[in-house]
């Protein structure tokens, strides 16, 4: 078959088609299966994919599977020169390889947030995917864990009286107990991680949803309201719960700041799951300590991990977790699902899935 058959720029000018939705991707599917021997745009050329990530040998074979064009090998290092003869980069490539990796067309991380890409992956012509919607369940089911924990009294009493073999409620009566029925939750970002948190809310806790998104999206029907980010401020003091699902950017840096938890209800609560640099720290603290909002719970802090001397650890109400949201079995299986997925499509030619928008950076 000859190499002019595949369409290279078929695969450039419609890959920002690709970013589909994948909250119900199944990693399991045999992708190798449903690749037909042959394909009309099948490129009869080798395709040199070159890993940072250090697969089994199992997992390389599932790779090479997808296609019997596919050359795969592993170079553990990302500064490695090796990655600057690579079509495909599966993993991280350093920016000083990038100056020199003149055959690279697409490199797919491993990883959803973007903000510390280097600069010559922003220059590059190169098409970046990511893992955005992958971690997506169980960062959602995180939120719900932080939010609960503080609602029903587990931080700030349940488990500390646990600890100590005590049967009784608050010992200082100041730990009032709420529930989420019909209450508001307002979503920052309603990408992958957003969008699942809000169907859980919305279904299993009958809580109204309010969100603001900077993309243009369809809004869906468990969301009440969606709009874009100038409405952020006209979002706050409606709420019972304000959550950060947005990623860091230079538009969202510190976006979470003074004027935000000063404008929230006393009785409302903060959640954190997608990236430290969204918030304003000591003005965390400071509405903390001042009770200018309930409680807040945090999957991510700057800097990580967070010293032992750092104000967030005297606050009242709030629980931490050492940014572990995305760890469950089913992570991996996604990650490696998706891989493949893109491999596949990659090798015939089609839009690949989480496109990102370098000059965005998300």
């Amino acid at each position: 078959m000859a190499i002019s058959s595949f369409s290279r720029r078929n695969f450039i000018t419609t890959v920002a088609a690709g970013a589909t939705t994948v909250a119900n991707f199944n990693p399991l599917q045999g992708f190798a299966n449903i690749i037909p021997e042959e394909h009309p745009d099948s490129p009869d050329r080798q395709i040199r994919i070159l890993s940072t990530s250090n697969f089994s040998e199992k997992e390389q074979e599932k790779i090479r599977s997808v296609s019997k064009n596919i050359d795969l090998q592993v170079v553990p290092d990302s500064k490695s020169s090796a990655l600057e003869e690579a079509e495909v980069v599966i993993g991280n490539v350093d920016g000083s390889v990038l100056q020199r990796a003149t055959k690279l067309k697409w490199v797919q991380v491993l990883h959803a947030g973007v903000e510390n890409m280097p600069k010559e992956m922003v220059a590059h012509p190169l098409v970046l995917t990511n893992m955005q919607r992958i971690f997506a369940p169980v960062i959602a089911e995180s939120a719900i864990a932080l939010l609960l924990s503080l609602t029903r009294g587990l931080v700030q009493f349940a488990i500390p009286n646990f600890q100590q073999k005590k049967w009784e409620g608050d010992p200082r009566g100041e730990t009032k107990l709420d529930d989420l029925y019909h209450k508001t939750i307002g979503i920052v970002g309603m990408g992958g991680i957003g969008s699942e948190t809000a169907r859980r809310l919305h279904y299993g806790f009958n809580m109204r949803v309010l969100a603001t998104d900077a993309k243009a999206l369809a809004k869906p029907d468990f969301v009440e309201e969606l709009h874009d980010p100038t409405w952020f401020m006209e979002m706050v003091p409606k709420v019972d719960v304000l959550m950060s699902a947005a990623p860091l950017t230079k538009e969202t840096r510190q976006m979470f700041n003074d004027e935000v938890f000063s404008k929230m209800k006393p009785s409302s609560y903060f959640i954190n799951v997608s990236r430290g640099g969204l918030v304003k720290q000591d003005a965390l603290v400071e509405a903390l300590k001042s009770k200018k909002i309930r409680g807040a719970g945090l999957d991510v802090v700057t800097p990580e991990p967070l010293p032992a001397d750092n104000p967030l650890w005297t606050c009242p109400n709030l629980v931490i977790t050492a940014h572990n949201s995305t760890q469950a079995d089913s992570r991996y299986e996604r990650m490696f699902g998706l891989v493949m997925e893109n491999v596949r499509r990659y090798s015939l030619g089609l839009p690949l899935m989480n496109v990102v928008d370098k000059e965005k950076g998300y």
